[in-house]
C-alpha cells in the first residue's frame, strides 16, 4: 500500500509575459529578441512523457499537474494561480525511474481528482482524493485489472453520456486499448481493444492521442507504430460519438461492437508512403467549429525533424511545414548515436485557440520554447518564451481547461539523457492573450 507523502512550497509568481514578437512565413531565418518575460520553476527535479494526457488541468483557480522525478516517484502537485503557492504530493514513492509513468489527471464534475498511471509496460493503477480539490489526502491506491504489461493513461469524461469516463492506454498485446466507467471511477467495464496492431507485436505498436470536447465527441489521432521501427510511419484520425466511431468526414466506421478500428479503414492525415517519410504525433485538438486540428512531426532523416500543422477544413485536411526543429533532443552520448533519435523538442495546441502553437526547437545550439500563433491565413506570428538558455527547454504542454483570458504553458528545462536518466525542473509561464 502506498500512502501520499505530502510537502508545502511557497513561490512568488509575478505574472509577466512580455516579449518581441516577429513575424515570419514558414521556416525563413528569423532574429529573435526576448523580453522581460518571467519564467518560474514550478516543481524541481521533474519530468514527463507526452503520451499520458491531461498530464495539467485548471479548476477553480489551481493548476493540478503530475510528473515524475529521478527517484521514480510518481508526484502530483497543485499551484495557486492569484498567488503561486504550491503543494505537492508523492502518489507512489519509487514506482519506476521513467517518465513513461506520469500520471494523467481527471477533476469529477464534484471536484474530487482522479489520477491514472501505469509502469512502463506494467500496472495500471488509479487513485481518488479523498477530498475536492484538495491533493493532501488520497483514497487508497487501486491497480485497474487490465493487465500487467500496459503503459500510458488517457482519461475522458462526457457529460452528455450521465458522465461517464472514458479511459484509453496501450494494452498487453500492443493494442491501444479502452474501459469506461459509469460511477465516476469505482468500477470499471471489461477491457476492449480500440486499434488493431497489425500482428499484436512489439514490431508494429499504434500511438495514441486523445481529445474531446468533454460533452459527446472523443478524437484519436493514431500511427501505424514508432517510428524506429516503422519506415513508413503515418498518422490517422477518427472521432467517436454518441456511440458510433467516424472518419474525419463524418463516415461512418462502425460501433463499439465492431471494434477494433483497422489501419486499412482510417482515412489519414498524413500518408508517409507519398514522401518516404516516418511521423510521429503530439498533439490533437478541436477547433471552435469540432474540426479537428493535429500537430506532428516528420522525419526527412534522424537528424532532421519537421514539425507540420494539419488542419482539417470540413472537406480535407490542409497540411503546412511550421518549423526545422533540428534533430534529437536526448543529450547524445559518447558513442555519438542516442537510443531515442525521434524525441524531438516537442510541439503542442492551445487547446483553446488551436492558432497558438508552443513548440521547442534549437536555437544557436539550445533547445528553446516559441510561441507560434497564425494571425492570418499565410502568416505565423513567432514569440521567444525562452532564450540564451544554457539548458534545453522541451517538451511544453499548455494547461487543460483553463480560463479564456489565461494561458498556462509548462515545460522540461535541464539535461535529459532517456526516458529512464534526466535531471531537469518544470518551468511555467502564465499570461493574459
Amino acid at each position: 500500500m502506498h500512502h501520499p507523502v505530502f510537502k508545502n512550497a511557497s513561490l512568488n509568481w509575478l505574472l509577466v509575459w512580455s516579449s518581441l514578437v516577429l513575424t515570419a512565413v514558414g521556416t525563413s531565418p528569423i532574429a529573435w529578441a526576448q523580453g522581460p518575460a518571467t519564467t518560474e520553476t514550478a516543481a524541481t527535479d521533474a519530468a514527463w512523457c507526452w503520451f499520458s494526457d491531461p498530464r495539467a488541468v485548471y479548476h477553480q483557480g489551481t493548476l493540478y499537474f503530475g510528473y515524475i522525478n529521478s527517484r521514480g516517484d510518481v508526484l502530483i502537485s497543485a499551484r495557486t494561480t492569484a498567488s503561486g503557492q504550491t503543494t505537492t504530493c508523492v502518489l507512489h514513492e519509487q514506482l519506476q525511474i521513467d517518465d513513461h509513468n506520469v500520471p494523467s489527471i481527471l477533476i469529477l464534475p464534484d471536484g474530487h481528482l482522479l489520477a491514472f498511471y501505469t509502469e512502463h509496460n506494467g500496472k495500471f493503477f488509479l487513485r481518488k482524493s479523498k477530498k475536492p480539490g484538495d491533493i493532501s489526502a488520497w483514497d487508497d491506491e487501486r491497480v485497474l485489472p487490465f493487465g500487467n504489461r500496459v503503459s500510458y493513461s488517457h482519461p475522458v469524461l462526457l457529460e452528455k453520456e450521465n458522465n461517464r469516463i472514458y479511459l484509453f492506454w496501450r494494452g498487453s498485446d500492443w493494442r491501444p486499448s479502452f474501459s469506461y466507467s459509469n460511477d465516476g471511477g469505482s468500477t470499471w467495464a471489461d477491457e476492449r481493444p480500440l486499434i488493431d496492431s497489425r500482428g499484436l507485436s512489439n514490431a508494429h505498436r499504434p500511438y495514441l492521442k486523445v481529445t474531446s470536447n468533454h460533452q459527446d465527441r472523443i478524437d484519436f489521432i493514431f500511427t501505424d507504430g514508432h517510428p524506429s521501427r516503422e519506415e513508413t510511419n503515418s498518422v490517422y484520425h477518427a472521432y467517436y460519438q454518441k456511440g458510433t466511431f467516424h472518419q474525419t468526414n463524418g463516415e461512418r466506421i462502425g460501433t463499439w461492437e465492431e471494434l477494433p478500428l483497422q489501419h486499412g479503414n482510417i482515412n489519414k492525415v498524413y500518408d508517409a508512403t507519398t514522401t518516404g517519410q516516418r511521423a510521429w504525433i503530439w498533439d490533437v485538438a478541436l477547433d471552435a467549429k469540432n474540426r479537428p486540428v493535429v500537430v506532428y512531426n516528420r522525419f526527412p532523416s534522424e537528424t532532421d525533424h519537421r514539425y507540420h500543422y494539419a488542419r482539417w477544413n470540413g472537406r480535407k485536411w490542409v497540411d503546412e511545414e511550421l518549423a526545422q526543429a533540428g534533430g534529437w533532443m536526448p543529450i547524445t552520448p559518447a558513442s555519438g548515436q542516442t537510443r531515442e533519435p525521434h524525441y524531438s523538442g516537442g510541439l503542442v495546441l492551445n487547446p483553446a485557440d488551436v492558432r497558438q502553437v508552443y513548440l521547442s526547437r534549437p536555437v544557436e545550439g539550445t533547445f528553446e520554447i516559441e510561441r507560434w500563433e497564425k494571425k492570418k491565413k499565410k502568416a505565423w506570428h513567432r514569440v521567444a518564451l525562452t532564450s540564451g538558455s544554457t539548458k534545453n527547454n522541451v517538451r511544453p504542454y499548455v494547461v487543460a481547461h483553463a480560463p479564456a483570458n489565461q494561458v498556462h504553458v509548462l515545460w522540461m528545462s535541464g539535461d535529459y539523457h532517456h526516458y529512464t536518466r534526466f535531471d531537469t525542473d518544470l518551468k511555467i509561464q502564465s499570461r493574459n492573450p
